[in-house]
């Protein structure tokens, strides 16, 4: 939480009390007979949401209201806790009014007083400071059947945006609401460009005493429900997107003289970069290990107070304090790149909705990352400063998946980022081998290469929480499988820095390889690890947003079942592919004694659309049908015994392939392959 004003400290802090703006109506709203009940969701039913954004006078003014009816007693916490947040640097926050109808009467709830500012970072944990500060107040005295009405404005812009406009107001909310309007006040003659997203309402564009007014009226509006793993960037409700009609360039121009390099590094960076220039003669390995000193030498700490969540520091001080963001990054690794002679510039990005950046009109808060372009020979390299624990040399150095990218250059515009070819990011080589005796321990030999981003995943985790406490982690996820599992060897890691490959080998002695199912039969079920961890069960018998599976990728799995004797099972090869998927599982037989499954899953793109859902929930259900295998086992004095024969039989009981192994007073006939 951090440090509270009250009161007179809260004005002096950027709280202030006073009338709405001339215009914009504070009148009771009228329901016109509409049952509230029926509208009512968590104890609350919303009559209005009303807000304006005027950018046609010297300071830019958001205007909200809000006014609820407290339908039930879940209503009270939220009805009666007024909250808004704002940047004291460049923003006053002036509060209209917080009034209580009850009865016909009306209650102002709004004093000084009962207003409290906290400063507390939302992202706190990132170790991110934007300096926004929080007011917060408790309206007293509220009852179920009061309306509480609340309205505020936000003055001011930041300065470092130099008066651009960009806004998305939605007019469709998770929750019903009576009526939702949106007004955008600008300037008669300056040019906006509109992006409309779901139902937009019919606008209302008037232009008046040098003023242009767009407005949008939502009525009765049926509430937009997310469906789960939608795309960060998609927007399916009621919205729209204004912003000024300006290009790339323009954009690129706000944010490019603040990444200026030095005239000089500081004496000591100079030293530095001098010892990279002598150590690598090659432009790609100077990029790399310059890269890697700037990932080594400073810690990830944002402030972005005032500015600085669009300004970077100068590089002195950046390499004084060994610590900063992205910016701050950037700007070091570009300055150290340049002194190499190596072609480098910072580049925006956005984490979440890169890649759908190409059809965003073009603006100043279209991006939330900066990163590093290099060019060797021509050809682009998209490096990130703020990462850590990256192997690789260039060509097998992990690239940032954002999609568009702007360089902060001259007559800049959109550049695509290219991307790698599909990685196979984990192949797992499993070997159970079984004693004879069914109640003995089994020996569980894992190796894993992990390639790409999920060798840099593993390498962070291994820096930071040792590899003791890894390979405890690994024990008890296998364990939840197995149950009690021995390490019969420590950890072993192999690290191929040049090439980012990353194997890890873990060996156990798994204590109960089977489950008891009576006195003379278990049965053996492997893990899924390969398609439940990578798509996820989200069936639904409708789906209206598309489905983000994450970026391509292969995951490969291959158990060999070292048997304690021969047995007879059909083979199969298995082939099974949907709309962003490819599965192929296999069973083979090397001699009569070892089996071995091989579960090859292909992730072949992102982005499902929503039309071919139901076709990717059909292919996950058929890739779990085939992502493991279970077997029975038949005793007789401890040990395990062959039988003549094993016929096909219908069990699914786990939808997965079905190997028999029993014994000779057992029926014979055991499934050999599931589906």
């Amino acid at each position: 939480m951090g440090v509270a004003f009250e009161g007179e400290r809260a004005e002096a802090s950027g709280l202030s009390f006073g009338p709405a703006p001339d215009g914009f109506d504070m009148g009771l709203f009228d329901i016109a007979g509409r049952d509230p009940s029926a509208l009512s969701e968590r104890g609350c039913c919303f009559w209005l949401s009303d807000t304006r954004l005027d950018a046609s006078g010297p300071e830019r003014v958001f205007t909200a209201r809000v006014v609820q009816l407290v339908t039930g007693s879940d209503g009270l916490q939220s009805a009666a806790s007024f909250e808004t947040a704002f940047n004291p640097s460049y923003e006053r926050l002036v509060i209209h009014g917080i009034r209580v109808w009850r009865d016909g009467a009306v209650r102002e709830a709004a004093r000084p007083e009962a207003f409290e500012l906290f400063r507390r970072e939302l992202n706190l944990e990132r170790a991110v400071y934007d300096g926004r500060l929080t007011a917060h107040m408790i309206v007293p005295d509220v009852r179920v059947g009061d309306v509480v009405d609340t309205a505020y404005s936000i003055i001011g812009t930041n300065p470092v945006l130099k008066d651009s406009l960009s806004t998305s107001p939605r007019l469709q909310w998770n929750t019903p609401v009576i009526e939702t309007r949106v007004e955008i006040r600008i300037p008669e003659g300056r040019a906006i460009s509109l992006r409309p997203f779901g139902r937009l309402p019919k606008i209302q564009d008037v232009t008046a005493d040098g003023v242009r007014s767009l407005r949008w009226v939502a009525r009765d509006v049926t509430p937009w429900r997310h469906d789960a793993d939608s795309p960060p960037w998609h927007i399916g409700y009621a919205s729209v997107h204004v912003a000024d009609t300006v290009g790339w360039d323009a954009v690129a121009g706000l944010f490019s003289g603040f990444y200026d390099p030095p005239a000089q590094l500081p004496e000591t960076l100079e030293t530095a970069t001098a010892g990279i220039m002598a150590a690598e003669p090659t432009a790609a390995g100077r990029v790399v290990a310059g890269l890697r000193f700037v990932q080594e030498a400073l810690r990830y700490h944002s402030v972005g107070v005032g500015d600085g969540g669009f300004r970077p520091r100068p590089v002195e001080t950046i390499w004084e304090t060994r610590y900063g963001d992205c910016k701050d990054a950037s700007r070091l690794l570009v300055a150290v790149l340049r002194r190499m002679g190596v072609e480098a510039v910072p580049a925006l990005v956005n984490t979440r909705v890169g890649p759908d950046l190409e059809h965003e009109p073009p603006n100043a808060t279209a991006f939330d990352h900066c990163i590093v372009r290099a060019s060797i020979d021509g050809e682009a390299w998209w490096i990130d400063p703020t990462q850590s624990s990256q192997g690789g040399d260039l060509a097998h150095l992990t690239r940032p998946r954002h999609g568009w990218a702007l360089p902060l250059v001259a007559d800049a515009t959109l550049e695509r980022m290219r991307g790698a070819d599909i990685p196979t990011v984990c192949a797992t080589l499993e070997t159970w081998t079984f004693d004879k005796k069914a109640t003995m321990p089994a020996r569980l030999e894992m190796r894993t290469v992990y390639r790409d981003w999920r060798a840099d995943d593993m390498r962070r985790w291994l820096a930071n929480d040792g590899r003791r406490n890894v390979s405890r982690r690994f024990r008890e996820s296998l364990e939840v499988e197995y149950g009690e599992l021995v390490e019969a060897a420590p950890l072993e890691v192999i690290d191929g820095a040049a090439d980012n490959r990353l194997e890890v080998v873990e060996l156990y002695d798994v204590d109960r390889p089977f489950k008891a199912l009576d006195a003379t039969r278990m049965r053996f079920v492997s893990r899924d690890d390969v398609v439940g961890p990578n798509l996820r069960d989200i069936e639904s018998a409708r789906r209206i947003e598309p489905i983000d599976v994450g970026a391509p990728r292969r995951v490969t799995c291959e158990r060999v079942f070292n048997l304690p004797t021969a047995i007879h099972i059909d083979p199969w090869n298995i082939e099974r592919t949907g709309p962003a998927t490819a599965l192929r599982s296999a069973l083979t037989w090397r001699t009569p004694r070892q089996a071995v499954h091989t579960l090859d899953l292909t992730v072949t793109r992102r982005i499902i659309p929503a039309n071919q859902a139901m076709d990717h929930f059909r292919a996950v259900r058929e890739a779990r049908d085939f992502n493991g295998v279970s077997f029975l086992v038949a005793v007789r004095k401890d040990r395990v015994v062959a039988v003549d024969g094993s016929g096909p039989h219908n069990d699914n009981w786990i939808g997965w392939a079905i190997l028999a192994l029993v014994g000779a007073f057992l029926l014979a006939g055991w499934v050999t392959q599931g589906g």
